[in-house]
């Protein structure tokens, strides 16, 4: 065996020793709410051929879209701004931003180009407000589920890294003790915080829509705290319309974590106001900036691909890295691609970062994943 495999095997069996069992349990879960919330829709099959229609007319029509969704925008006295690629897109995030202080939610195309070391970098304070990736941002490490970033971190561990790194002055243990001390830490972050950056599921190119899913509110949060905005994504979360929502808010919850639907889906049409509280009630907030920043970064390249060109319909519910078995036993460290783990992502991650070598497997993604 060559070192550099011998080096790999090393890896992966560290990983199955530390991480193996807290990522099988909680895929497990998600698998089993899966089948559960699927099985209630009579229509589901119908659902997916909907969704994966309107992503192949989407990116069909991608170039287009992105004109459009400029010129929504625009209209909504916002800024569109389309990247070539992840240093173009952290230079202009850096002069907006311009050294001050940023609240984050969950966004896997943040971490794709490695947004947060590009900030810290350049003197901003950047706080993730993410449950999961706030735990991982105090651990300095990376996602290994493009849903559930800490799916490999027990309850357990997660305690003992509060305790060691914030010093409480009661112990925390139970869910409920580390999910409140979270919530009062980040509270007074987001409320000093001066830039708000989301990532976004879906842009509705007609209106200039965000549409952000999560499970604790945060985003929404961090819009409203904050004067400015900065969204990032990748010019494939653009879909043509508001009404083209539908089918997608009905199976983004239900293939990855196995609810109805999940707590907190936000449509957010930037700036959005944030009124204040004066002697004579509300009255109008001070002007805010919104800046879109859409992100090619291989992309459009991918599209002109014949069998790449699929990889774009992905709604990173991660169906797909949920019911495969190498990931359910190693997790997204050693499965995967650097970013997106799993079935589908793995395939787009080379080609987004212009890498060149193929990923070890993948699954398959139609009888897995929502589209």
């Amino acid at each position: 065996m060559s070192a550099d495999r011998r080096r790999k095997a090393e890896r992966i069996r560290h990983l199955l020793d530390t991480e193996g069992d807290a990522v099988h349990a909680n895929t497990q879960v998600f698998n089993e709410g899966r089948y559960e919330s699927t099985g209630d829709l009579d229509d589901y099959e119908a659902l997916k051929d909907e969704a994966r229609a309107i992503k192949e007319d989407a990116i069909e029509r991608l170039p287009e879209l992105i004109d459009d969704v400029t010129a929504a925008v625009e209209a909504n006295g916002g800024t569109v701004y389309v990247a070539d690629d992840a240093e173009d897109a952290n230079r202009y995030v850096r002069e907006v931003v311009d050294g001050r202080s940023v609240v984050k939610s969950k966004s896997m195309t943040s971490e794709e180009i490695d947004v947060n070391e590009s900030l810290e970098g350049s003197g901003a304070e950047v706080w993730e407000t993410d449950l999961a990736e706030f735990v991982l941002q105090v651990a300095d490490e990376a996602p290994s589920h493009i849903v559930a970033p800490a799916i490999h971190k027990s309850r357990e561990e997660i305690a003992t890294l509060f305790n060691e790194v914030f010093e409480p002055e009661e112990p925390l243990s139970t869910a409920e003790e580390l999910t409140r001390f979270a919530r009062e830490y980040l509270g007074e972050k987001i409320r000093d915080a001066e830039v708000g950056m989301t990532g976004a599921n879906f842009i509705t190119a007609d209106t200039g829509s965000l549409a952000l899913v999560t499970s604790e509110g945060n985003a929404r949060k961090c819009v409203q705290a904050t004067d400015t905005h900065v969204a990032v994504a990748g010019v494939e979360k653009l879909v043509p319309s508001v009404e083209d929502l539908q089918p997608f808010v009905e199976l983004i919850g239900r293939s990855g974590t196995g609810q109805d639907i999940t707590a907190y889906v936000s449509l957010l049409t930037p700036p959005v106001d944030s009124p204040t509280f004066g002697d004579d009630g509300l009255e109008p907030g001070d002007d805010r900036e919104f800046h879109l920043v859409l992100i090619d970064n291989g992309r459009m390249a991918m599209r002109e691909d014949d069998q790449l060109r699929e990889t774009l319909y992905c709604i990173r519910c991660s169906a797909c890295a949920n019911s495969c078995a190498n990931f359910q036993h190693v997790g997204g460290h050693a499965f995967g691609g650097e970013t997106y783990s799993g079935g589908s992502p793995p395939v787009g991650r080379p080609a987004s970062t212009a890498r060149t070598a193929p990923p070890s497997s993948t699954t398959s993604v139609r009888a897995a994943a929502a589209v």
